[in-house]
């Protein structure tokens, strides 16, 4: 019996990249995972595809970009699965421009998701955790950029280097009722929000010559130590970040 069994995990930014890889390693450690996405057929798509395999999966449309949203979210599942365990926030945006060209529109579609949407998720989820009595598990997704900042992430480097102190935050403040807060900071991981910048072939000789491991990493690499902060293993880990990162930053 996995510790994981009877768990209900909430994972935003579910159906793609580090989510969807979080999503099914969770599921597969025992969890019933929580499927959030704006799209509804990406969302059932990926239940029908572990629940066909015996897996516990659902889904539920959010835009975490919009706090009704998130409130609503929260209230769903609380009413189907009657608690939630864990949150990990794999949702985010990136817009890339050299920073005199961004725009206020630019601005608020990064914040919105990135910052304010991982926050009140937090904050919405945490208070059922709170009031229910669970020693609950967050695990926010910041980014390479929450420790250093490459050209034309301007906004994108503001918004997880944010994510980072968030988490800690959360962590100091809720560590009373036994409830984890932590962050990674992956870098280059072969997920959609990528993969124009690995195709980009002056930006791939950047990452592998950069990257000790001389590679991007992989969604279900980053999903591992996401289920492994998860566990009972990670039990005296909270308010930290960690980098995954293939040896970027001590290079």
């Amino acid at each position: 019996m996995s510790e994981f069994n009877g768990k209900i995990a909430l994972v935003t930014g579910g159906t793609k990249g580090i989510g969807r890889a979080t999503v099914i390693e969770l599921c597969k450690e025992g969890a019933h995972s929580v499927i959030v996405s704006r799209n509804a057929d990406e969302g059932w798509e990926l239940v029908k595809e572990l629940t066909s395999q015996g897996l516990k999966a659902s889904y539920t449309q959010a835009d975490v970009g919009n706090l009704l949203d998130i409130k609503k979210m929260v209230e769903g599942v609380i009413k189907e699965q009657g608690k939630i365990d864990i949150l990990v926030n794999c949702a985010g945006v990136n817009k890339r421009k050299p920073i005199e060209e961004y725009t206020e529109d630019d601005w608020n579609f990064m914040v919105d998701i990135n910052m304010k949407g991982t926050f009140f998720t937090c904050q919405e989820v945490g208070k059922t955790m709170i009031g229910k009595g669970i020693k609950g598990v967050i695990v926010n997704i910041g980014s390479l950029q929450s420790e250093e900042v490459l050209p034309e992430r301007g906004i994108y480097a503001g918004t997880k280097g944010a994510v980072k102190q968030l988490t800690k935050a959360f962590a100091v403040e809720w560590a009373k009722y036994g409830i984890r807060a932590n962050s990674l900071s992956p870098a280059f991981i072969s997920t959609p929000l990528v993969e124009s910048v690995l195709a980009d072939p002056k930006w791939n000789q950047i990452i592998t010559s950069r990257t000790l491991l001389g590679r991007p990493g992989t969604p279900e690499e980053v999903a591992h130590l996401i289920v492994f902060l998860c566990s009972s293993k990670a039990s005296y880990i909270t308010g930290a970040n960690m980098v995954i990162d293939g040896g970027w930053t001590a290079g």
